[in-house]
């Protein structure tokens, strides 16, 4: 081992060495009071050393398909599509380096470049970087993450746009498609994502338990894979009902929202949702569909409802996301208070 020395400390031999991957100097104790034990550890130390080197030797382009393989199994085809583009940019812009030659500057120096573009998008940027590092360091092909000292940028933190059961009418009554005013209602009713929803099928709704099971499948899966249900109520059970088409085979799983046996395009229905919001008098034309969302959470916060119990019919994987909504929860309060003051 290059640079290495062996001295005695207290009562153990430590070994200084120097770590050609970090670049810096780094000392470990033997745990040994005797030479001779000390260099055997020493000798072991270096042999492991040695072939760990062996198995960090992997490009950056390799490691990111390794890591690519991984999310496809384990994530969304949403999420892998988005981080793949982080990733494909990033290396495109430092080039396919050795892993284990990767610096924080690296790093640093292309969010830079992301944040000229957009503080937010910068942050996603980070994201996925500061995840594929950590999942390196995981399995072992290098021992430090480049970009877990970077400080990401502060994004302000916007309330959620939401609608109320007034504005939602006012929408559905200038909406002349029925699949469209069915799917608003949905989503307003049960909070589910979008891709939930056109992906839903006849077998993942129970009429006589009056629940959706949003479930995995080969053809699509939910946001961190994670499965959840969701009790719909009597509204939707009509909405349901008036759908349920007169011949089925349960067998083909047809989807709930079809045109022709085609499952409807998340597209076409943001784009529409978004006509009609701009046509309505007194409504934010910064609401988007998934303000819908929102609005689902937003109206159970109101009612009291828990904000773990909101966690959970949202299919939030981090309890920090639902605490969006926190601040209702404190306006509610303020509300409750106000009473004593009469």
């Amino acid at each position: 081992m290059k640079h290495s020395f062996l001295f005695k400390r207290g009562r153990y031999y430590h070994l200084e060495y120097f770590d050609e991957i970090e670049g810096r100097k780094k000392r470990i104790s033997t745990g040994e009071s005797k030479k001779s034990e000390a260099l055997q550890f020493v000798s072991e130390f270096q042999e492991a050393r040695e072939k760990q080197q062996q198995f960090n030797y992997i490009s950056l382009s390799d490691f990111i398909q390794r890591y690519k393989d991984y999310l496809s199994a384990n994530f969304s085809k949403k999420y892998l599509a988005t981080v793949s583009i982080h990733l494909r940019r990033f290396s495109e812009n430092i080039g396919d380096k050795r892993l284990t030659d990767i610096r924080m500057n690296d790093v640093e120096l292309f969010l830079t470049v992301i944040a000229g573009e957009s503080k937010v998008k910068s942050k996603k940027y980070y994201v996925s970087l500061n995840s594929l590092f950590n999942k390196a360091v995981q399995w072992d092909y290098i021992s430090l993450n480049p970009a877990s000292k970077i400080i990401p940028p502060k994004i302000p933190k916007n309330n959620p746009l939401f609608i109320d059961e007034k504005e939602l009418q006012q929408i559905l009554s200038k909406e002349q498609n029925q699949d469209l005013k069915d799917i608003y209602l949905v989503l307003f009713h049960t909070g589910i994502r979008l891709g939930e929803l056109i992906n839903l099928k006849w077998n993942q709704v129970s009429f006589n338990e009056k629940i959706i099971r949003l479930t995995n499948s080969e053809d699509f899966t939910t946001k961190g894979k994670k499965e959840r249900t969701i009790p719909i109520n009597d509204n939707l059970v009509k909405v349901f009902t008036e759908r349920y088409p007169k011949v089925i085979d349960i067998n083909q799983l047809n989807y709930v929202f079809n045109k022709n046996g085609i499952k409807f395009s998340g597209d076409y229905i943001s784009k529409e949702f978004k006509k009609i919001v701009k046509s309505c008098e007194n409504i934010n034309h910064d609401i988007h569909l998934h303000s819908l969302r929102h609005s689902f959470a937003t109206y159970l916060v109101k009612k009291g409802v828990s904000l773990f119990i909101i966690k959970e019919l949202l299919g939030h994987q981090d309890y920090k996301t639902t605490l969006i909504y926190s601040h209702l929860t404190t306006d509610n309060l303020r509300e409750a208070v106000k009473v004593l003051e009469g």
